[in-house]
């Protein structure tokens, strides 16, 4: 039993180094783009929609050319200014007149899925725009790869979907007897 116990710990040790290890990889292999709204207001959402959607289009035009997560956010640095336009009159259509911010730099993101593929929790390089206070629902993707595209309707249908897995539960129980579900 001591022995199955320090095997068990030895695993979860190695596997959480491995975690890191990945998490510091990913995040050297993404930029994001973090957008956060003023409040919960209706409203408020609908500015944040639209200011999303002037930066994507915005990333569309600069980082179309990038070869790695290095060069896009050299280019996103670059080309803040056309960012802060972008936002800027994308919220100003919206009839909205409070702060904007735009600024790079590394920032906590929680877990994501983009389809098959799940990005970790962690510090990413990013582009973060706040909406006056910023106390609002706030929406995230990854810049570079871009997989902000994705198609949202699809992505809200699987919500309902919702499987737990866990690799580690199910190899525990294999050790431990039990049934590998």
């Amino acid at each position: 039993m001591i022995r199955r116990l320090f095997c068990v710990f030895l695993t979860l040790v190695v596997f959480c180094g491995t975690a890191s290890a990945n998490q510091e990889e990913y995040s050297q292999n993404f930029v994001r783009l973090h957008v956060v709204a003023q409040d919960d207001s209706k409203e408020a959402q609908a500015v944040k929609l639209a200011v999303r959607d002037a930066c994507l289009a915005c990333a569309r035009e600069w980082m179309a050319d990038c070869r790695d997560a290095e060069e896009a956010y050299e280019t996103l640095q670059q080309n803040l200014e056309a960012f802060r336009e972008a936002a800027s009159q994308a919220a100003q259509d919206m009839h909205y007149s409070g702060e904007i911010t735009v600024e790079t730099g590394v920032f906590d993101f929680p877990d994501r899925i983009y389809g098959e593929l799940r990005v970790p929790a962690g510090e990413y390089r990013a582009l973060r725009i706040t909406l006056g206070s910023g106390q609002g629902h706030n929406w995230w993707c990854v810049l570079y790869p871009t997989l902000c595209g994705l198609d949202e309707a699809e992505y809200a249908a699987a919500q309902g979907e919702v499987t737990f897995y866990s690799a580690i539960g199910r190899w525990l129980k294999r050790l431990f007897g039990g049934n590998a579900a």
